[in-house]
C-alpha cells in the first residue's frame, strides 16, 4: 500500500477540481489533450532526434516518452524535457535534444493558465495543436494559431504519481468514525461488491487513485475500477469491481459536484442503496434527485483535507480524520496527508 511522505503538521494538501494546467518549475507531469478523458497524451514516439511528438494513450504509470518536465511552471516561458530530450518545432513537433540555457527558441514553450502549450512564449502565436482532433495512437500533433477556445490546443496536467483518496459515504447525522465506500473484499477480486463501512485504520480497501485525473476510481494496488455490474446504468445496478478499461466510459464519474455522476450518463449517479448505512450494505446506481441524501452528500466542497495521523519513527497508520477545514490544533506526532475526492 501507498502512503504518503510525513511531512510536518503544518503542512496540508487539498485537492480541487481545475482544467487549467498549475505546475511548478520542474514539476514532472504528463499532458492530456482536453478532448479525451484524460486518457491521451503527448508522447515522444522515440528518444531520438527528430522523432515526431505524437498522441498516445495516456496508461496507468508514466514512462520515459509521456513524462515531461516542465522547466519554467505555468506562465513561465521554458523548455518542456523527457530524459534529456526536448519538445522542439521544426515542420511539426518533435523531440531533440536539449539545449543548455534556454536559448534555443525551437525549444521554448509557455504552459499558460488557459491550458494551451504556446511555442516561444507566445511571441510567435503559435500553438500546439492535435491534428485534426485525432486522438489514434500515432497521430502526429502540429503547430497552428492559437485559438484559447480550440480545445485541439488545450490539455490538462496528469501527476505522475498518482495519489490515493477515501470517499465517505452520506449519512443522515454525522456519525465517528465516518463511512467509506468500500471494496468488500480486500484481495481485490473482480466483481467484489462495493459496499459501506467505517472509515478505520485498515483500510487498503478504501483507498482509491485516479491516474488519469478524470474520473476513474481504482482500488489501490490493482487494475480493478468501481463499476455498474454488467456495464448496465438503470436504478438499481448494484457497483462491483471490474477490470479498468481506459475506453469504458461507465468506469468514469465526476467529481466537480456533491454527487457522484457517471460520466456515460449524467443521469445517474452513487446512490446509498435504500438509504441503509449500515456496513456491508452495497451501493447502486440511480436516478439523480435533487435534495436526495443517498446521493448528494458524498461532498461537501470542490476539496477537502484528509489528516492521517502515523506513529512516530514507524509506517503504520493509526487513524485518519476527514474534514472541510483545517483543524485549529493538531496533536499528533506527525500527519500525511491524502486528498479526498
Amino acid at each position: 500500500m501507498f502512503i504518503a511522505p510525513l511531512v510536518s503538521a503544518s503542512l496540508l494538501l487539498t485537492l480541487s477540481v481545475n482544467a487549467q494546467i498549475q505546475i511548478a518549475p520542474n514539476e514532472s507531469i504528463k499532458l492530456a489533450s482536453a478532448l479525451s478523458f484524460a486518457t491521451k497524451c503527448l508522447t515522444a514516439s522515440s528518444l531520438s532526434n527528430g522523432a515526431p511528438v505524437v498522441i498516445e494513450s495516456c496508461g496507468a504509470s508514466a514512462t520515459p516518452l509521456n513524462s515531461w518536465t516542465i522547466s519554467g511552471g505555468t506562465g513561465e516561458r521554458g523548455q518542456i524535457s523527457t530524459n534529456g530530450f526536448c519538445l522542439d518545432v521544426a515542420a511539426d513537433v518533435q523531440v531533440w535534444q536539449c539545449s543548455p540555457g534556454d536559448i534555443d527558441t525551437a525549444q521554448l514553450f509557455t504552459l499558460t493558465s488557459g491550458s494551451n502549450i504556446q511555442w516561444n512564449g507566445g511571441s510567435n502565436n503559435k500553438c500546439i495543436d492535435v491534428t485534426g482532433a485525432n486522438l489514434s495512437n500515432g497521430n502526429i500533433v502540429q503547430i497552428l494559431d492559437c485559438d484559447t477556445n480550440n480545445s485541439n490546443q488545450q490539455f490538462k496536467s496528469i501527476e505522475t504519481v498518482p495519489i490515493l483518496f477515501a470517499m465517505q459515504v452520506p449519512a443522515p447525522s454525522p456519525v465517528s468514525p465516518p463511512n467509506c465506500i468500500t471494496a468488500a473484499s480486500a484481495s481485490a477480486s473482480a466483481n467484489a461488491p462495493i459496499t459501506i463501512a467505517p472509515c478505520t485504520s485498515s483500510f487498503t480497501n478504501q483507498l482509491f487513485q485516479d491516474p488519469n485525473n478524470y474520473g476513474q476510481r481504482i482500488l489501490s494496488g490493482s487494475s480493478l475500477c468501481i463499476t455498474p455490474a454488467g456495464n448496465t446504468l438503470a436504478d438499481g445496478t448494484k457497483l462491483v469491481l471490474a477490470p479498468c478499461d481506459d475506453g469504458n466510459v461507465v468506469q468514469f464519474w465526476s467529481r466537480s459536484t456533491v454527487e457522484i455522476v457517471n460520466k456515460a450518463n449524467t443521469n445517474f449517479v452513487i446512490d446509498v442503496t435504500d438509504g441503509n448505512t449500515t456496513a456491508g450494505n452495497q451501493l447502486q446506481v440511480w436516478t439523480f434527485f435533487v435534495d436526495n441524501t443517498n446521493q448528494n452528500q458524498f461532498f461537501e466542497k470542490d476539496f477537502f483535507y484528509v489528516y492521517v495521523y502515523i506513529a512516530a519513527g514507524t509506517s503504520k497508520i493509526h487513524s485518519f480524520t476527514l474534514t472541510a477545514n483545517a483543524p485549529s490544533l493538531l496533536t499528533k506526532n506527525y500527519v500525511s496527508h491524502l486528498p479526498l475526492i
